[in-house]
């Protein structure tokens, strides 16, 4: 992919960059993202003569070889696609006498397989091409945060960070930690320059999945067995299908051998298995989010309940909380009742309601599923409505009447114009025909008494 840069070039190229380079750039990325690395020589406008290199190891450099995955762009800049660790070098862009060097660090993460039973130890790191070097970088940090950007904290986790290009994570983990995402996120002051997540795997673990109710979900297999081994999706005593039957009513078999449940209810709640040859691959825990109103009479306040249906008891550490569109947590008391969590909202009449609001439902503070309640125009709304487009109905059928009596009447005018003007013409061409006969000579008595009865109205009209 690239070609070896001789010698003499590379004693060339490093006495360059020590009197004609411009300061280095520092760029973040993780792996699978797509970056551009910027070439920073300004005077240069024909990037025939600019050539990429990168470093290796012992600061070899290499010529950067163009493919679908290398392009150089209009402006002379480098575009990588698909990031690998790999790429994590020192890049040079040149030209001539001039150059300049672009450092591209990649954020990682890494699980320590050397960890004591019930904890799980993630690693967070700048990765150069060596793998993890002495850090040089201020201004940056490193931080752990769940799938949804909320900060982690609590009793059951702990932090270390040895510089500022390295971060631990020390879970105490629980059986609901399988298939659960972790994201460390770099950021340098208040921008975030790259994430990268990581799913933990815990042995006979449980997967915990949250949907709103209305919302078509899919629940993972992780299917491992050997080929032509049957694999079966139980529910208890509810379901039971395999990918030979298809779909079976809401659910569905997916080719990667995920459930796909369709239009989700709270009947739906409940822990699903997926297993071959009576070996359980993996088992997933459905909870279902729905929102409810019901008006009160006379006053017309409006109750909404927020209910969340577990697969079986609600941990303690989930949470009901909600918000409207002016992004103001309204809170009310949450109460457990068998296999569900409900909180409860009375909304009052009026311009200052909000139009809709939403409740979520939060694990350890990470938000994993919402349900959205939007305000319905009442019947007395609906009736003060319903009388103006009443009127303009009828206001629109009262036009159209008129309008169509006009235009009959202006047709039937013009078609009286023209009957006219076609009896003139007839009576033009009798009367062409009368004065021939008469040059012709006169007819006899029994001829001139068919031919004066038959001219009689349109010489009587000539004479007049």
């Amino acid at each position: 992919m690239m070609a070896r840069v001789s010698l003499l070039g590379l004693c060339l190229l490093s006495i360059t960059q020590t009197t004609a380079s411009a300061a280095q750039v520092l760029t973040f990325a993780a792996p699978g993202d797509s970056v551009t690395l910027p070439c920073a020589l300004t005077s240069s406008r024909d990037c025939s003569s600019v050539k990429w290199s990168v470093a290796g190891e012992f600061h070899s450099l290499t010529e950067v070889v163009r493919s679908p995955r290398l392009v150089l762009l209009q402006d002379c800049s480098l575009r990588i696609e698909q990031l690998e660790v790999n790429d994590a070098r020192l890049y040079v862009c040149a030209s001539g006498a001039l150059s300049s060097n672009v450092s591209l660090q990649l954020l990682n993460i890494t699980e320590n397989p050397n960890v004591e039973e019930g904890k799980i130890e993630l690693h967070c790191f700048l990765n150069k091409y060596r793998g993890l070097s002495t850090c040089k970088n201020t201004g940056i940090h490193l931080n752990w945060t769940t799938e949804d950007n909320t900060p982690i904290h609590g009793n059951r986790f702990n932090f270390g960070h040895p510089s500022e290009c390295f971060s631990k994570l020390i879970i105490n983990h629980k059986p609901t930690d399988h298939h659960r995402k972790w994201k460390c996120r770099l950021t340098q002051g208040d921008a975030v320059k790259a994430s990268v997540s990581y799913t933990t795997t815990v042995p006979d673990g449980v997967e915990e999945v949250f949907s709103a109710a209305g919302e078509s979900v899919s629940l993972t297999c992780s299917h491992t067995s050997s080929p032509g081994v049957g694999v079966v999706w139980a529910a208890g005593e509810r379901l039971q299908i395999s990918p030979d039957q298809g779909q079976s009513g809401a659910f569905r078999v997916n080719p990667d051998l995920s459930l796909t449940i369709g239009r989700v209810s709270a009947q739906h709640a409940g822990q699903y298995r997926c297993s071959a040859a009576q070996k359980v691959l993996n088992t997933v825990r459905l909870h279902v989010l729905d929102v409810t109103s019901q008006r009160a009479p006379g006053q017309g306040n409006v109750t909404l309940t927020c209910v969340l249906t577990c697969a079986n008891a609600c941990e303690g550490d989930f949470n009901l909380t909600w918000s409207g569109r002016s992004k103001t947590s309204w809170q009310s008391g949450s109460t457990w009742a068998n296999n569900t969590l409900t909180s409860t909202l009375v909304l009052p009449v009026g311009s200052a309601a909000p139009e809709e609001m939403s409740c979520s439902v939060q694990r350890e503070e990470e938000v994993t599923a919402s349900k959205t309640w939007r305000r319905s125009c009442p019947p007395q709304t609906l009736a003060w409505l319903g009388l103006p487009l009443g009127l303009l109905t009828c206001g629109t059928a009262g036009g159209v009447f008129m309008y169509r009596k006009r235009k009959k009447r202006r047709d039937h005018d013009a078609g009286n114009q023209q009957t006219g003007f076609g009896m003139s013409h007839v009576y033009e061409v009798v009367h062409y025909l009368n004065n021939e006969e008469l040059q012709q000579g006169r007819p006899t008595e029994g001829e001139a008494a068919a031919t004066d009865s038959f001219y009689h109205l349109p010489q009587a009209d000539k004479q007049q």
